[in-house]
């Protein structure tokens, strides 16, 4: 007899989620194959393929606490096939509020971070680029978003609005530091802080005069000889004088 996951477990959660599968490919519940994987990740296997053989070696004493129906394996295909078909999007929504009731406090500091997946170029199709939002506390991905085109700032615009930023900071490096994105935050009652580089000259100039003038300078004297001296690769952006127009 099948066991069923506690409503309240990660499985639980997973459970709700919609089966895209037809009754007919059903012959594993979701939660069994989602589960083998996490398992596997758990146990520190860093691919879908490491961790399906993970589970294949273990095979004998997970499935029924995972659910399965009977000692059967299910292929690799089988399980590929499931993640791929899956609304990331809506594993995300269930996965953020449990992953915070788990550890019984908000997650704490976020941070944007656009990159290009490794191994997702195929042929003549172009390599996978993404914007997510990971927990610092537990190293999470909490939200991810593909940059359609290469537009990072429009992908992480949209997940700024799908994660609550309430009393947390996010921090972005200088690609991702845009107006739009900063403002979001603020009215989602965040903070930010933000990497300014060459790509944001006017800005950068800004930052290092006040940086020479407020921080440099020696108590009780401002002068202007020490701008140099604010750092010309990167700074990071105080809140008490961002430019509103930074990136913009």
């Amino acid at each position: 007899m099948a066991v069923r996951p506690h409503p309240d477990s990660l499985l639980g959660q997973l459970a709700s989620l919609p089966d895209p599968r037809t009754r007919a490919g059903q012959r594993y519940p979701s939660t069994v194959l989602l589960g083998l994987v996490l398992l596997g990740m758990l146990h520190g296997r860093d691919s879908l393929r490491g961790a399906w053989v993970w589970a294949r070696q273990h095979w004998s004493v997970l499935w029924r606490p995972l659910g399965g129906h009977g000692p059967h394996f299910p292929s690799y295909n089988t399980v590929r096939n499931l993640l791929a078909s899956l609304h990331a999007d809506d594993v995300d929504r269930r996965l953020r509020p449990w992953l915070e009731q788990f550890l019984h406090h908000p997650l704490g500091g976020i941070s944007a971070d656009g990159k290009v997946l490794r191994g997702s170029k195929r042929d003549d199709a172009l390599a996978l680029q993404v914007v997510s939002l990971v927990a610092h506390e537990c190293a999470t991905i909490l939200a991810q978003r593909e940059a359609v085109g290469g537009d990072e700032v429009a992908a992480l615009l949209v997940l700024l609005t799908e994660v609550p930023l309430a009393g947390r900071t996010v921090t972005m490096d200088a690609g991702l530091l845009h107006a739009q994105a900063t403002e979001t935050i603020t009215q989602q009652q965040g903070d930010y802080v933000g990497m300014v580089k060459g790509n944001h000259g006017a800005v950068q100039a800004l930052l290092d005069d006040w940086v020479a003038e407020a921080v440099l300078s020696p108590p009780g004297r401002t002068s202007g000889s020490t701008a140099g001296a604010g750092g010309r690769d990167c700074a990071s952006a105080p809140k008490e004088r961002p430019p509103s127009n930074a990136g913009g």
